[in-house]
């Protein structure tokens, strides 16, 4: 249990991630229920939706876990080895959303851009199968790295390679591959848009705008993602003191990340985009 004495300082701070957490978990369970709901009237439910129901899922879970932990910090009942249960929990929770995120973008990386290349020829037509299946087998590889990690926590030996080590290990991985297929995406859009321009459409064609858009948006999205992957490595290599400002502040950028990231795909999903519309009308109507 922590010190009763509470500051402003600390409200201010517990209100700002209860704030992020709400709108991580509704954001996140909107996804779930609407492309779930849909795939259940169609009985079909496309690979891109699958990844995106897994990466939402994953990170409601994670979230979840993560009020939990915090709900742990203040009770006093609740010992160590039940945070560090959670933590568990959490580390393969947070894991599969970060491979759902990567081969997401792996994903539009591969069906959007134009490049004439051997490899991007065959991953075309097989992209939407090969995904699913990689997440499955980015999953399993990283689970089994992780298993000697937590066997040494529960032999009470160093909880540290735990925290540390595994995490951080496959989040490098994770957000390389997603920076070079977000990269490769803002290339070919880029080109794209030089070629419509040539040809006399410029800022006319709503593509070219739409382009844009896009570009925009990914261009957010590697910003939050680096600043989530500076964080994560900060947290992880403990710089900065435990109850120290700088320290908070980095973990506030890791945290907002899958909100920021949520509501990106939220954008950029016309079926999401549409039913937030309709609850949007909805709620102003009744208000």
């Amino acid at each position: 249990m922590v010190n009763n004495s509470i500051s402003p300082f600390d409200i201010l701070k517990w209100t700002i991630l209860g704030i992020i957490s709400v709108f991580t978990l509704l954001g996140n369970g909107f996804i779930i229920v609407v492309l779930g709901y849909q795939g259940l009237q169609k009985r079909n439910i496309l690979p891109h939706d699958i990844l995106l129901i897994g990466l939402s899922a994953s990170r409601l879970m994670s979230q979840m876990l993560s009020s939990t932990s915090y709900l742990l910090y203040f009770e006093n009942d609740m010992g160590i080895f039940n945070q560090d249960v959670v933590l568990i929990c959490w580390n393969f929770f947070n894991m599969t959303s970060m491979w759902s995120a990567t081969w997401l973008s792996v994903l539009y990386c591969v069906k959007v851009t134009n490049f004439a290349n051997c490899l991007f020829l065959w991953l075309k037509p097989r992209i939407n199968m090969l995904v699913l299946r990689l997440l499955a087998m980015s999953v399993v590889i990283s689970s089994i790295f992780f298993v000697p990690s937590v066997l040494e926590y529960f032999q009470q030996k160093k909880w540290d390679n735990l925290t540390r080590n595994s995490p951080l290990f496959y989040v490098s991985i994770t957000f390389c591959i997603s920076l070079i297929a977000s990269t490769l995406l803002l290339v070919s859009l880029w080109k794209h848009i030089r070629n419509l321009k040539k040809s006399g459409l410029g800022g006319k064609d709503l593509s070219t705008q739409v382009h844009i858009n896009v570009i925009t948006l990914l261009l957010s999205y590697i910003f939050f993602y680096l600043l989530y992957f500076t964080g994560f490595i900060i947290l992880g290599t403990n710089v900065f003191n435990y109850e120290s400002l700088e320290r908070l502040i980095f973990k506030f950028l890791a945290i907002s990340f899958p909100c920021v990231h949520c509501i990106m795909l939220i954008l950029t999903n016309p079926k999401l985009k549409e039913m937030a519309g309709h609850i949007l009308n909805i709620t102003r109507r009744a208000s």
